[in-house]
């Protein structure tokens, strides 16, 4: 498929956006028949991802566009999608930050630990 390697790499998806294949077609700067066979590819891995918008079906570009750096071999296919990665790591910085907060009120009380050994 003749996808612009450069440009695909440098590409991301900010927003969770569904488009239709004229669109997708017009952000990868392919033709419609390439993002077809694209889909069919990856038919099963994009099956949760789309929906119709009358008869048009929409897909959503963050999914898509994985799916077109795995076909390039810019990203391997073991990765989470942008959609479920960006809300795990926005609850990981909060957790993060909780304990930081937890452990700066907490004493330091490390000496005052007393260790009992097992022999007693």
């Amino acid at each position: 498929m003749p996808f612009n390697k450069l440009k695909l790499a440098e590409m991301t998806a900010d927003s969770e956006e569904y488009l239709d294949i004229d669109s997708i077609a017009e952000r990868l700067e392919v033709v419609n028949r390439t993002i077809e066979r694209l889909i069919e590819v990856f038919a099963k891995k994009l099956k949760k991802s789309k929906r119709r918008s009358g008869r048009k079906i929409l897909y959503l570009w963050s999914d898509i566009l994985q799916c077109a750096k795995i076909h390039m071999k810019i990203e391997r296919e073991g990765t989470p999608s942008v959609a479920i990665t960006r809300p795990y790591m926005e609850q990981r910085v909060k957790e993060l930050e909780a304990e930081i907060e937890r452990l700066k009120k907490e004493p330091s009380s490390g000496s005052a630990q007393s260790v009992v050994s097992p022999l007693e």
